[in-house]
C-alpha cells in the first residue's frame, strides 16, 4: 500500500497515511514522462540588430518560443558590431525554434528576409 501524496509505503492492513491522512492506494500512478526536447531549427539569420526586437515581437505574438543564438555575444569581445553589423568573431545572430514550430516561424519571418536583404 502506498500514500498517493508522499509516496510512503505501508504494510498490508493500513488504510490511511499517518502523515498525510489520505486513503492509501495499492499502486502509485505512473509518472508522466515529459516529451523529449525538440530539435532546434534555424529559421532566420541576421546581422541587423534592429531586426531582433521585431523578430521577438512577431514570434512571441504567435506563441512561438525561440532562441537567439549569438545575441549576447555580439559585444562581448570588444570589437562589437563594427562594419559587418555583427561581431566577426561570433558571427550573425541565428534565430532558432523547435522543429514543430519551424514552418510557422519561417512564414511569419519571411517578410523580414526582404528587409534584411535590402540592408546588406
Amino acid at each position: 500500500m502506498f500514500c498517493p501524496q508522499c509516496h510512503d509505503e505501508y504494510r498490508e492492513g493500513y488504510t490511511e497515511c499517518a502523515e498525510c491522512h489520505v486513503p492509501l492506494v495499492e499502486e502509485l500512478p505512473k509518472e508522466a514522462v515529459p516529451p523529449p526536447p525538440s530539435e532546434l531549427i534555424t529559421v532566420f539569420t541576421t546581422g541587423d540588430a534592429a531586426l531582433l526586437p521585431v523578430i521577438e515581437s512577431v514570434l512571441s505574438g504567435a506563441g512561438i518560443q525561440f532562441f537567439a543564438k549569438n545575441e549576447a555575444l555580439q559585444s562581448l569581445f570588444g570589437w562589437g558590431r563594427i562594419g559587418t553589423g555583427y561581431n566577426v568573431v561570433t558571427g550573425p545572430v541565428v534565430i532558432q525554434v523547435a522543429s514543430e514550430d519551424a514552418e510557422a516561424a519561417r512564414k511569419l519571418l519571411h517578410p523580414l528576409n526582404k528587409t534584411s536583404d535590402e540592408n546588406t
